[in-house]
């Protein structure tokens, strides 16, 4: 079994385990962050945050059809390309 010795471990990579690991870090370099899964919170990874953004993607395909209403006419047919609506997801939640 290896041993490390540090100054702060935090356990846990969500929000609040992300936030220790900042703050810990302004004071010492000897800090490790132990989780056993993704890092990030479920809202950033799989919830609200890339829900919200496919919510986006769909508003704008909605006010491309209103436009016209508004005396905008947008020429040719509106193409969704799913791999780059959720490569952008995953880009946004990478980030």
């Amino acid at each position: 079994m290896n041993m490390i010795n540090v100054d702060v471990a935090v356990i846990g990579g969500g929000t609040a385990g992300l936030g220790a690991y900042r703050a810990a870090k302004a004071h010492s370099e000897s800090v490790v962050i132990i989780e056993g899964g993704p890092y990030g919170t479920t809202c950033a990874r799989v919830g609200c945050m890339p829900s919200k953004l496919l919510i986006a993607a769909a508003e704008s395909v909605h006010q491309i059809k209103k436009a016209p209403g508004f005396g905008i006419h947008p020429q040719g047919e509106t193409i969704i390309n799913g791999v780059e609506v959720m490569a952008r997801v995953k880009r946004e939640r990478d980030r």
